[in-house]
């Protein structure tokens, strides 16, 4: 009998232990001119351990491990004699690694609809930006403009009439003159266009937060659908950044307030101690004011959004944002607060590039004044209309990337804790209503 080995089904019946009759126990034959064909399928039955420590039965052996067979070469025989069989290796991509993102990338709108990595919310934001120019730098540039025109104005005025001490740098009596009793409204006139700059950031925000929420679901939309799905919600975006200052000038007056208070108490008896313990108590309160600033805002920082898109008032926004934001203690917190952050400085860094060349200008203008005999309120006046052109440029430019990031976070948030992309999904196969309401023209 011949001691080739044949492929079940494909010749004469194999002895007991699938060895031909002259070979020796345990011994396995070795390759001759009739290979076991492709397609041969393997004997009945569960497939026998692989060898080598693999994971489990089935499994596939790597790849050249036995060469010279149509599987990679025939597998050394197990301890009963019979072949280790292995089905065919597929074919095509490898399977994902554990833990990672299986789905199918869904992307309605701006952002793949799963958890978004920095990349998605920054890339995102400027798609926002480039898809709806006209709600987001254009109704930015009116915004600001309207608040800063009359700010700026009001502040050059007031800055103009602060003083009328002209400028001489050989007086030793400049100084006092020029800082005396007319210095808080040089101060309050050169700082309005920054409040005016301050207030129109913060219906910029509920504005983006609007123009992104839409963009999330794949809708565009203009600068009339965009006022007029949030002039409603001027008011509560209002009251919560006003809550939020009183809660800051609060803190700011109990931690840093007190032991300034001890500290001057100390300087004027001349107490080593009580400057001592002022000095300490001033660190410390220095240090728990930062925590608590970073902690609140943090917190709150997805009240604007939580207003807009969800139709919340001022206490419902607080408590809705607080409810997503993580604690401290988890790293969904510390995630926030890191793009945040990093979002202000690229922000402010831009802003200081764009500025730069008003600055520069506004430096020689002030020297000019300043060697022609001008007065305390012209450097005033020039510094308060410089500061209001800047901010105009840079209002315009930079604010909508700063809001579109936090609105991205809140849906972000909302995805990672409340499974917001199901919903996003169901709603773009007209399965679900909107999670907020869309616009109309």
């Amino acid at each position: 009998m011949s001691d080739q080995w044949t492929a079940p089904g494909s010749g004469p019946a194999e002895p007991e232990g699938g060895r031909s009759s002259g070979a020796a126990p345990g011994a396995y034959p070795p390759p001759g001119p009739n290979p076991p064909p492709p397609g041969a399928s393997p004997p009945p039955g569960s497939y026998p351990p692989p060898p080598g420590g693999y994971a489990s039965p089935g499994a596939y052996p790597p790849p050249g491990a036995y060469p010279g067979g149509p599987l990679g070469g025939y597998p050394p025989p197990s301890s009963d004699g019979a072949p280790h069989w292995y089905p065919t290796p597929p074919t095509g991509p490898a399977p994902a690694a554990p833990g990672a993102w299986r789905g199918v990338e869904f992307r309605p709108g701006i952002i793949p609809l799963r958890p978004l990595t920095l990349g998605d919310i920054y890339g995102a934001v400027v798609k926002a930006v480039r898809g709806n120019p006209g709600a987001t730098i254009g109704l930015a540039a009116l915004t600001t403009f309207a608040f800063l025109l009359p700010t700026t104005a009001l502040g050059t005025w007031l800055a103009a009439q602060s003083s009328s001490v002209p400028l001489d740098p050989g007086s030793s009596s400049t100084a006092s003159d020029t800082f005396g009793a007319d210095l808080g409204i040089g101060l309050i006139g050169l700082y309005l266009p920054s409040i005016g700059q301050l207030l129109s950031g913060i219906l910029l925000a509920g504005f983006l937060a609007q123009v992104v929420g839409q963009a999330v679901l794949g809708r565009k939309v203009g600068l009339g659908e965009t006022w007029t799905a949030t002039k409603g919600r001027l008011l509560p975006m209002l009251g919560a950044v006003l809550v939020t200052v009183v809660v800051t000038l609060l803190a700011t007056t109990v931690l840093v307030g007190g032991p300034v208070a001890l500290l001057a108490y100390g300087g004027s008896t001349g107490d080593s101690a009580v400057v001592a313990t002022g000095v300490a108590l001033l660190l410390l309160g220095l240090l728990a004011l930062v925590l608590l600033l970073v902690y609140v805002s943090t917190k709150w920082a997805l009240a604007t959004p939580a207003i807009v898109l969800e139709r919340l008032g001022v206490v419902g926004g607080l408590r809705r944002s607080w409810r997503l934001v993580a604690e401290p203690i988890r790293s969904a917190f510390w995630r926030l607060f890191g793009i945040r952050l990093l979002t202000s400085i690229i922000v402010g860094v831009a802003a200081s590039v764009i500025a730069f060349p008003i600055s520069f200008v506004v430096g020689f203008v002030l020297a000019a004044i300043a060697g022609d005999g001008g007065t305390a309120g012209d450097l005033f006046a020039t510094q308060a209309l410089a500061s209001g052109i800047a901010g105009l440029v840079t209002g315009a430019l930079t604010t909508p990337f700063t809001a579109g990031v936090d609105a991205l976070l809140y849906v972000d948030t909302r995805i990672r804790r409340e499974g917001l992309d199901v919903q996003l999904v169901q709603t773009a196969q007209g399965a679900a209503p909107p999670p907020w309401p869309l616009t109309r023209p």
